[in-house]
């Protein structure tokens, strides 16, 4: 599988753009100093800063000052209009614990994952250029092996 990596840097009518490269499915997380919010799909807000990932890549961005947004996108296959960042890249995936949205200590925006339960996991690739790790990428989410999906 290729592993390329995009830096861009445009309008924030560009990201829904973007995000349509990985095709199918996605899931997303969007952030700002007012909210936090994750689903599936697209966001409704291309917050200040944010993620839209699944099987195939991610593009995750944040503002760049007034007039635009920064961001990488990564991607198994070529973006027609993007010239990919150099290097030798690799991959391995891995599965992360996510905290229990029902936790007493935790007072999250959200009570449930994308997939329906305050529980789970997610699947990520761990991304090294030249042998030096520099990417943790989303992949998607997991419920944990007994938990009730709502």
């Amino acid at each position: 599988m290729s592993h390329l990596f995009y830096s861009w840097r445009g309008p924030g009518a560009e990201l829904a753009r973007l995000a349509e490269t990985l095709g199918g499915p996605t899931e997303f997380w969007a952030a700002d100093l007012a909210a936090w919010e994750m689903g599936a799909g697209l966001p409704r807000d291309w917050r200040e800063q944010g993620c839209v990932f699944n099987e195939r890549g991610e593009l995750r961005w944040w503002k760049a000052g007034d007039d635009g947004y920064e961001g990488v996108l990564v991607s198994s296959e070529p973006v027609p209009g993007l010239e990919p960042l150099p290097g030798e890249w690799e991959a391995e995936e891995h599965e992360v614990f996510l905290q229990d949205l029902e936790a007493p200590e935790v007072a999250p925006a959200a009570r449930r994952y994308p997939h329906g339960a305050p529980r789970g996991r997610i699947a990520v690739r761990i991304y090294r250029r030249d042998g030096t790790t520099l990417w943790v990428s989303p992949r998607c989410f997991v419920p944990e092996p007994g938990t009730t999906e709502k």
